[in-house]
């Protein structure tokens, strides 16, 4: 007696007539436009921040002043100072970070506070400051500033802080 499977084509694989190897050609293909596509948008995003790293050299400090007022064993201060547009674009506004440190120079806090405009010689809380963004620092200008940093510690040492200019908008 011969031996027949049951069914009849038992021993061949089910042939399926779905297109498989084209879904799998365009989905590898979708990867890869995808991959591309953000490769190409990170090289702008690092491109943006060199930028950035650039304009913030564009500011100078200068002349930096402090004005302290101690409330429940902490202070807010205020620095005040002259700003200097080294950069050949008006600057609309800047983050200026401040490092207090204690008594032994330790850091003991850090704070990014947006730059004020105003007039450094009467250093007078009733009149309001001005945004760099309603009239922008011109290239070669100078201008008095004022930055509002609040809760340093009571350890710390009074001295003016470590200041660094962290970011900086340019008008377009």
């Amino acid at each position: 007696m011969e031996h027949r499977p049951f069914p009849p084509n038992a021993t061949q694989p089910p042939q399926s007539r779905f297109p498989w190897p084209l879904i799998a050609l365009i989905i590898a293909g979708a990867l890869l436009v995808v991959t591309l596509w953000l490769s190409t948008s990170m090289n702008k995003a690092s491109t943006r921040e060199l930028n950035m790293a650039s304009q913030t050299g564009q500011l100078r400090l200068s002349s930096v002043s402090l004005a302290p007022q101690e409330a429940n064993n902490q202070a807010n201060v205020d620095v005040y100072g002259e700003v200097s547009n080294a950069g050949g674009q008006p600057v609309t506004s800047a983050i200026i970070s401040a490092v207090f440190k204690d008594k032994n120079g330790d850091p003991i806090v850090t704070q990014q506070k947006p730059m004020e405009r105003v007039d450094v010689e009467k250093k007078d809380k009733t009149l309001a400051p001005e945004n760099f963004l309603q009239e922008p620092l011109q290239p070669g200008r100078s201008s008095g500033f004022r930055v509002s940093y609040t809760e340093i510690p009571q350890n710390w040492n009074h001295e003016p802080p470590q200041l660094s200019v962290l970011q900086v908008t340019i008008k377009k």
